[in-house]
């Protein structure tokens, strides 16, 4: 597991996101249609694929599997369940392929891939921040739960259903919280200016994930990040973009690290608000090397778009629809790349989610898609125009729990602990993994700062702490190397 700073101000109450690194694009997301990951050449048919002229099992590959489901009904000595055998032979097909983005969802688990291709998630529509130990609340989702039950922003969280919350770190609190949608969470909660502690009751429901957010700086340097690019991204996009053109910025960086993809036709919406009519976003290639290259309709206002620099940061945790994206403005509307490599995922899929009948879903790769130029880029990523290297911190693993560390340990959590320190504005001495003097001493003024008991020993709530303490000082702008790097290329362009 690694440790990443920029998702700090989490969303409550997400369910778990299925780890989905793909370019998905609609073909239909209700009814009877498919889910398509890609677009332009498949429908949810075999017709045209390359497909074997065989239709469906002969005979003696249905004896084998029927065969091999009487011996383990018949023969196994605990009871079974058909359901899971059933699964997991489609599973095992699927596995077999060895495909890393193709994929089996079983019933219960597609409702859970629904909910990520959608930006949906069970919650109460609230941003946590940990301030000197407190959960406050940071933001209210406008129409959420949060707001309905007169949570605001400032709110200091003290228990969830009769649970403290003291000296839990963001995970931790975020963990207490979770719940089932239609479940309740009662909330007792601390407000400045009023003596009497409140008690709110907030029922979970589905919750809109904030996909896409912006602010612009007194230079006039515009920053627009996109997380994931959902169903709803484009029109969240062009929000943002609006608002940031009404403060008249100069330049505008769009940053897409760590975003893993997402809806095709979403990248392909969002491309076009800055890639001139007739230039290429992106082409679509089958299994018999058909192409469909998808052009550039123009955005009503997109040609005052080409007036500003543009820049786009990226890194090894960009994928799929965000190469799309990073590669379309890069040779159709001359934006500048900044960052490190990105991931190199250039293939489709089509989720398939009524053909199977019993409410699971089959996701299969069905294509490839090209750069304008026409580079497939699979495996190798886009390179950088100005790379940036980011510091140790921003990719340290996690420290482990399973025990507490101390003065003259060695290993890998000591090393993990130590570049954390570093990150974090404490100088532990080295790096090396050996836990040494400086790096107690280091860890001592970090216990003192952040009123922990000073014993020097990094226990559970010392690793917590200081997490949560590098993950918030990452979060802001003024410490990434990356926003730095694209600010000042951005600053360079406005003075040509």
């Amino acid at each position: 597991m690694m440790f990443r700073g920029r998702t700090v101000l989490a969303i409550i109450l997400l369910t778990a996101l299925a780890t989905v690194i793909a370019t998905i694009g609609a073909i239909g997301l209700s009814g009877n249609t498919n889910w398509s990951f890609g677009a332009g050449f498949s429908s949810g048919s075999s017709k045209g694929s390359a497909a074997s002229e065989d239709e469906g099992w002969n005979r003696a590959e249905l004896k084998k599997l029927n065969e091999a489901f009487e011996l383990i009904k018949e023969k196994y000595l605990l009871p079974i369940d058909r359901e899971k055998l059933l699964d997991g032979a489609v599973s095992g097909m699927v596995s077999s392929l060895g495909d890393p983005y193709s994929a089996y969802y079983s019933a219960a688990d597609a409702s859970k891939f629904t909910d990520s291709v959608q930006g949906t998630f069970t919650g109460i529509g609230a941003r946590l921040d940990l301030i000197e130990g407190a959960v406050v609340i940071e933001k209210v989702i406008k129409g959420m739960p949060a707001e309905r039950a007169g949570l605001r922003v400032g709110d200091i969280l003290l228990s969830v259903n009769g649970e403290s919350l003291e000296s839990l770190s963001l995970s931790e609190t975020i963990a207490k919280i979770r719940g089932p949608k239609g479940t309740k969470a009662k909330l007792t909660v601390k407000r400045i200016g009023v003596d009497e502690l409140l008690e709110l009751e907030l029922v979970r429901d589905r919750i809109v994930e904030e996909t896409v957010g912006s602010e612009v700086g007194a230079d006039g340097i515009a920053y627009l990040w996109i997380s994931q690019f959902t169903f709803d991204t484009p029109k969240l996009v062009e929000a943002e973009l609006q608002a940031l053109e009404n403060t008249g910025f100069r330049a505008l960086v769009i940053d897409v690290r760590d975003n893993p993809g997402g809806v095709l036709t979403a990248v392909e919406d969002i491309a076009k608000l800055f890639v001139p009519e007739g230039r290429t976003i992106v082409i679509e290639e089958d299994s018999l090397g058909r192409q469909n290259k998808i052009v550039s309709e123009g955005a009503s206002d997109s040609a005052s778009r080409g007036q500003y620099p543009l820049i786009v940061l990226m890194n090894g945790g960009s994928a799929s629809a965000s190469e799309i994206l990073a590669g379309a403005l890069k040779q159709s509307a001359g934006a500048v790349l900044v960052g490190s490599q990105s991931y190199g995922k250039g293939t489709v899929q089509i989720s398939y989610e009524n053909e199977l009948g019993d409410g699971s879903l089959l996701k299969l790769t069905v294509s490839k898609w090209l750069l304008p130029d026409g580079t497939w880029l699979n495996g190798k990523g886009i390179e950088p125009d100005i790379e940036v290297e980011m510091p140790d911190y921003y990719s340290v693993s996690v420290l482990s729990r399973d025990h507490d560390l101390k003065r003259d340990e060695t290993g890998e959590d000591v090393r993990s602990l130590q570049i954390m320190l570093e990150g974090a504005g404490y100088e532990p001495g080295r790096k090396d993994g050996y836990y040494s003097e400086s790096t107690e001493q280091a860890v001592l003024a970090f216990q003192k700062d952040a009123k922990l008991p000073e014993t020097g020993i990094v226990d559970a709530a010392t690793a917590d702490k200081l997490e949560d303490t590098l993950s918030l000082r990452m979060q802001k702008l003024e410490n990434d190397p990356g926003w730095q790097a694209a600010r000042a290329r951005a600053l360079e362009e406005i003075r040509g």
